[in-house]
């Protein structure tokens, strides 16, 4: 039903470098921080082929690392959900129910731009390990895909006066398995700063 050739990820090198040279910079002038967070949202799947599309639920938790008020790096779980949605496999036959439920792991570098004291936006550049299960209703046995793949995204933090602060970001997964993979979400973050 679905197809899924593995492929090396060029960009992972590239991200280890980026990390590298970020964490080897001195740190005498820059505020440094750590923050963690939560969120929820809802993601959508979609594969041209079979006419497949569908949306869920998403929820994703995270830590991150910024240095300075630009460059960061970001660890984050997420779990896609399950989608679903009735396909025709065979042009004249009943649609049949098929679902697909994905999780992963995702590692990013994050670049930030202030726009005032309370409002920054930031875009993601990343590689995201994942898992998926497809499950047809007349062969209840899952079909097991994975694989690792760029992923991006963007967003604002609204950061306040306090150490609580709301994000709300979209994420792209760009994958063999889906012709689009999108979540958005909102989250809660607590951060501490230190250094300088």
């Amino acid at each position: 039903m679905l197809s899924l050739t593995s492929r090396p990820v060029p960009a992972f090198p590239t991200l280890l470098v980026l990390v590298s040279l970020l964490l080897s910079t001195p740190a005498r002038s820059a505020e440094m921080e750590l923050y963690g967070g939560i969120g929820l949202g809802y993601s959508t799947f979609s594969v041209d082929d079979i006419n497949f599309e569908g949306t869920s639920l998403a929820n994703r938790q995270f830590i991150g690392f910024n240095y300075g008020d630009y460059v960061g790096v970001e660890l984050t779980y997420i779990d896609f959900g399950t989608v679903n949605d009735r396909v025709s496999l065979v042009p004249g036959e009943p649609s049949i129910n098929d679902g697909i439920e994905t999780q992963g792991y995702d590692f990013s570098v994050v670049g930030r731009y202030p726009l005032n004291d309370e409002l920054s936006a930031f875009g993601k550049l990343g590689v995201i390990r994942w898992d998926s299960e497809v499950t047809l209703e007349t062969f209840p046995l899952p079909t097991k895909f994975d694989g690792d793949d760029l992923t991006w995204g963007i967003g604002l933090d609204f950061i306040g006066s306090g150490p609580v602060r709301v994000r709300v970001e979209g994420d792209f997964v760009n994958i063999d398995l889906a012709d689009s993979w999108w979540v958005l979400n909102a989250s809660i973050i607590y951060a501490f700063k230190f250094g300088r």
